[in-house]
């Protein structure tokens, strides 16, 4: 049966409304070879126009309020039902949340006292992005950055029990129903027509289950239109609902993130050669692939949503597209200057090239195959079959380990039932070692199935095979995150 891909976009456009030019034409037509069914344009902080190319199913045109689950771009609103309340004087930005609500978990680490609501959204909590198993601050909040999903979820626990209130019932008598926001709820009830409910869809096509949330998350699966969250970003342009304090500091630089953004409150902030800037967020899950960047300074922008894995192949044309100068220097700092990313396809092509014994290519991705396919499936006494008995293991996080005992066993307690590894074939390279074996050089992702939505960094690896008569095994193992 064929599948259809939904993926939407609406486009607050950093540059004028573009005219019905030959140039348009062909961007429309690049966006029905690839499947982007809704296109929508804002000028002057006013949608303007929403055009539907595509179908939710087989017999099924995509409406224009199509519902999409959109990940971690579920955390601004979040931000912003706490920066209303904050410019209500209902709740302290620097008001530490023990006053409402510790996690059990910490409730002997002093670090529990220091956290703020200021923390939660700049991402300086000090809690990694979701925990595993326990709960525990890896640092001081406030001294550093790192990316949590957690710190949402505490600052959501804390406002609840401060006002009695579930996160979607604040967000709907602050944001949904003053926005008319009527197809956006953290969870799924009786208000969600599940007949417009975008499917998730997988690198393969094949569709992932519609997840029914129950009880709300303030870092995910936010149910959500087009219309509705760029009604949102609108809102949070015009500074609705907020004081003149807060405005401020959501669009200030609270903390240095990566690649030389910044982090506000609730939005990472892009700076630009020309002096403008830009906040913006992403979501990522099975699923979903989605990003949103705002221009306070225009009252302009530009939002993305995606329901497919493969909804990050469309984001660097349609960003250098309709975002111009601004979508060129967003590429740049996400993935490397313009020589670097001609580089890295020229060090894919090589790669392709290398396949000059495709028998061995064959043979080492099968033993690739079959190691992980024990690796994925908790299978120990195959693992250590295709281990050498003086195997090498080098992890530049981890360290040095050669004791194949304790391999399997750190195997078995860090990594069974928890983590699934996928390989990126297409970057695979394998180098023949004369009357020795193999090296694999690749790329690969490995996924926490505790947290099946979030989904992991890509890791580059090297691995040293030994042929011993036609006897695989794996002698040297380099991973390098």
């Amino acid at each position: 049966m064929k599948t259809y891909l939904l993926k939407t976009l609406l486009f607050f456009c950093i540059l004028p409304l573009m005219s019905q030019s030959k140039e348009h034409q062909e961007m429309i037509k690049y966006l029905q070879e690839n499947n982007i069914p809704v296109l929508g344009i804002i000028e002057n902080a006013e949608l303007k126009k929403i055009e539907v190319f595509g179908k939710l199913s087989a017999n099924k045109k995509a409406p224009y309020n199509t519902i999409f689950n959109v990940a971690s771009i579920t955390k601004p609103v979040t931000a912003l039902v706490a920066l209303k309340l904050v410019s209500q004087g209902k709740w302290g930005l620097d008001e530490p949340l023990c006053k409402y609500w510790i996690d059990s978990d910490v409730k002997n680490d002093p670090n529990a006292k220091l956290l703020t609501t200021r923390h939660v959204l700049s991402h300086q909590t000090g809690f990694p992005n979701w925990r595993n198993g326990k709960l525990n601050f890896e640092f001081v909040p406030g001294t550093k950055y790192v990316y949590s999903g957690e710190g949402f979820e505490y600052l959501r626990k804390a406002l609840e029990s401060k006002f009695k209130k579930s996160l979607n019932d604040l967000a709907t008598q602050l944001i949904f129903d003053p926005l008319q926001m009527t197809d956006t709820q953290y969870i799924w009830n009786e208000k969600i027509d599940s007949s417009r409910v975008a499917l998730g869809y997988a690198a393969d096509g094949t569709t992932y289950p519609v997840f029914k949330r129950k009880i709300p998350n303030g870092a995910d699966d936010m149910l959500t239109t087009i219309k509705d969250y760029g009604t949102f970003l609108i809102s949070v342009m015009n500074g609705e609902g907020l004081s003149d304090e807060v405005v401020k500091e959501m669009h200030s630089n609270q903390v240095a993130s990566t690649n030389g953004k910044y982090f506000g409150l609730g939005f990472e902030k892009y700076l630009f050669k020309d002096g403008n800037y830009a906040l913006a967020h992403g979501g990522s899950d099975n699923g979903v692939k989605a990003l949103t960047f705002m221009f306070p300074k225009t009252k302009q922008g530009f939002l993305v949503f995606t329901n497919s894995d493969n909804g990050t192949k469309i984001f660097e044309k349609v960003l250098t597209k309709y975002l111009g100068i601004y979508g060129e220097e967003i590429i740049e700092t996400e993935i490397g200057k313009k020589k670097v990313r001609s580089t890295i396809n020229v060090l894919k092509r090589e790669a392709v090239q290398k396949i000059e014994n495709k028998e061995l290519y064959n043979e080492i991705l099968k033993m690739d195959s079959i190691f992980f396919e024990a690796y994925n499936n908790c299978d120990l006494k195959k693992q250590d079959a295709l281990y050498a008995d003086d195997i090498e293991f080098f992890h530049d996080k981890g360290g040095f380990m050669n004791s194949k005992k304790d391999i399997i066993e750190a195997t078995k307690r860090n990594i069974c039932g928890k983590v699934t590894r996928t390989l990126l074939k297409e970057q695979l390279e394998i180098y023949p070692i004369k009357d020795y074996g193999a090296i694999q050089i690749g790329y690969h992702k490995f996924y926490n199935n505790q947290e099946p939505k979030e989904e992991s960094i890509t890791v580059k690896f090297i691995v040293v095979w030994k042929n011993d008569n036609g006897n695989w095994k794996l002698k040297k193992v380099i991973s390098l995150h």
